[in-house]
């Protein structure tokens, strides 16, 4: 496990308010009730959280990348972790992009962005994880990676985004298997806390040329 890897799991930050639990993803709606009934409407796209508000409308947000921060509710050992949404930022202070096929043989583009001076890291798992870091300084965000946990980038941010391209290989054995992404972003100039970004969930495909192109 890579340095920043660990830095990223050990270490945390002061909340938002005591107990909150802080998430950067794509808000989605629930599509129907659900066996744990305590109030989930919505749900952070690839990272089996759940959310549920009093006092945010979170039909507002749908489709978006935002924070949110709230305490997690959840009763039930068996159900997904629920945030109770008490804050929302949007868009979030760090976001993941990607673009090409997700197939074997193919390229495939991560972006950490917004751009401006700072640091990015982006790690790479094979199972989904939750383990709330902070939502302040030095950390921000919950990590949403599994324990097998890989660092497949990182480095320093300009007036762009941070980015790496990297080639899916030819191999069939591939085809099905399901991994996440997720990445950090630091302002560097003065010195921030690091912000967690949304994940991305993929199930690498078949290869089917030509390839996506990855020009975003």
């Amino acid at each position: 496990m890579q340095r920043a890897a660990i830095f990223l799991l050990l270490c945390g930050g002061p909340t938002w308010a005591q107990g909150n639990v802080c998430v950067a993803g794509r808000v989605q709606p629930l599509p129907g009730p659900t066996i744990c009934m305590q109030g989930e409407t919505h749900e952070i796209e690839g990272a089996g959280v759940w959310l549920k508000s009093g006092v945010v409308d979170l039909n507002l947000y749908n489709g978006q990348i935002v924070e949110v921060a709230g305490p997690d509710v959840n009763a039930f050992p068996t159900c997904p972790p629920l945030i109770d949404v008490t804050q929302v930022q949007s868009p979030a202070p760090s976001i993941l992009e990607w673009c090409g096929s997700g197939s074997t043989c193919c390229p495939i583009k991560f972006k950490v962005c917004p751009g401006g001076l700072g640091a990015w890291w982006l790690f790479l798992s094979t199972s989904p994880g939750y383990v709330p870091l902070g939502c302040g300084f030095p950390i921000d965000g919950t990590l949403l990676l599994g324990p097998s946990l890989f660092q497949i980038g990182s480095g320093f941010i300009g007036a762009s985004c941070g980015e790496v391209t990297l080639q899916i290989p030819c191999v069939n054995s591939l085809v099905g298997a399901q991994v996440w992404v997720q990445g950090a972003r630091q302002d560097i100039g003065p010195v921030g806390p690091v912000h967690l970004t949304n994940p991305v969930s993929l199930t690498i495909s078949p290869f089917l040329p030509p390839c996506a192109p990855t020009n975003c």
